[in-house]
């Protein structure tokens, strides 16, 4: 049920956005929010707590973000702890960026490596998969050695695994498989 009450939320915010024409500015004042709560753990354990009042709560985000973001986003703050919604704070963030990119055309792609890539393998990578998907990627880069070579790509739920230890694992089920017949 939490993540549906997001959902609506963070659609009413886009949609308001969009109405006032301030999405930019909205979408500045998301990524400043979703900085400040992963940075801080004392504010996510706080907006979570039960023991803590509601006044005390948007008297805090109020205090926090006022002079930092737009009125339709401490408008959105204020409703959150008026009805004790503050929790899904995080969530309703996410699912505003997710109705972003959609919005945009713009496609998260998760790629996995075993090495760090270099500024021309980032750009020739952005190049195909904007290609193949016709949308704007904007990559999320880790690095796991344990890949040994090649990379993991994940688009939504899709996982395109072209590491070595993947290949050596699949090889091996081969053989092992080929032995036992």
């Amino acid at each position: 049920m939490s993540s549906k009450a997001a959902k609506r939320y963070a659609y009413a915010y886009i949609e308001t956005a969009k109405e006032k024409k301030i999405l930019e500015a909205v979408k500045d004042d998301v990524t400043l929010i979703s900085d400040v709560l992963e940075s801080s753990k004392d504010l996510k354990l706080f907006l979570r707590s039960p023991l803590v009042n509601k006044d005390k709560k948007r008297a805090a985000l109020i205090e926090i973000f006022e002079q930092k973001v737009q009125p339709l986003t401490i408008q959105l703050l204020k409703i959150l702890t008026d009805k004790s919604r503050e929790s899904l704070l995080d969530l309703i963030l996410k699912h505003f960026i997710d109705y972003y990119n959609v919005h945009h055309g713009i496609i998260e792609i998760d790629i996995t490596s075993a090495f760090e890539l270099d500024d021309e393998q980032v750009k020739n990578l952005v190049k195909q998969l904007e290609k193949k998907t016709g949308k704007k990627v904007e990559l999320n880069k880790q690095i796991n050695a344990e890949l040994i070579g090649g990379m993991m790509v994940r688009i939504d739920d899709t996982v395109i695994d072209g590491s070595v230890k993947h290949k050596l694992s699949q090889l091996k089920s081969r053989l092992t498989s080929t032995a036992i017949e």
